[in-house]
């Protein structure tokens, strides 16, 4: 199936991209994100006719997470959780716990934006990757202390 991407995606294409992908795909994954449309000729000429205009909001929304990646990194995070032995966690500590108190700050972040590939488990300091936008990214500390 033909398809014309709405944004970056990874190990596919870049935004306003015409690209091949299996039928699966793009019904079960692109189109429900609204990641991509459909490439049919009315949407190849609204794409020709829209282009500098979608890029030209592209550009603002990049400049506009630029922003908020800057403000990411300065955010720090203290979260207080119980401790069983040691210094490991009774829980985790999961990227909704991380979300959460990053919008108490001030700053709309959410669960899916934050990319951690396990909880936290431990007391101490870990560096959490926040994918802002689809190139942007910024990196807040979060703090884990016993309570």
């Amino acid at each position: 199936m033909e398809i014309i991407l709405k944004a970056n995606v990874p190990h596919l294409g870049k935004m306003l991209d015409v690209v091949e992908v299996k039928n699966g795909y793009a019904r079960n994954y692109l189109f429900p994100k609204k990641l991509a449309i459909r490439a049919t000729a009315e949407a190849k000429l609204e794409l020709e006719k829209n282009r500098a205009a979608v890029e030209a909001k592209f550009q603002a929304d990049l400049a506009a997470a630029g922003d908020v990646a800057a403000k990411l990194a300065n955010v720090s995070v203290n979260l207080s959780r119980r401790v069983v032995e040691g210094e490991r966690l009774y829980g985790s500590v999961t990227a909704a716990d991380i979300a959460e108190a990053i919008t108490k700050q001030g700053i709309k972040v959410s669960r899916a934006q934050i990319d951690l590939a396990e909880p936290i488990k431990q007391l101490g300091v870990s560096e959490v990757t926040v994918k802002v936008f689809s190139d942007v990214t910024a990196t807040v500390k979060v703090w884990v202390v016993a309570e």
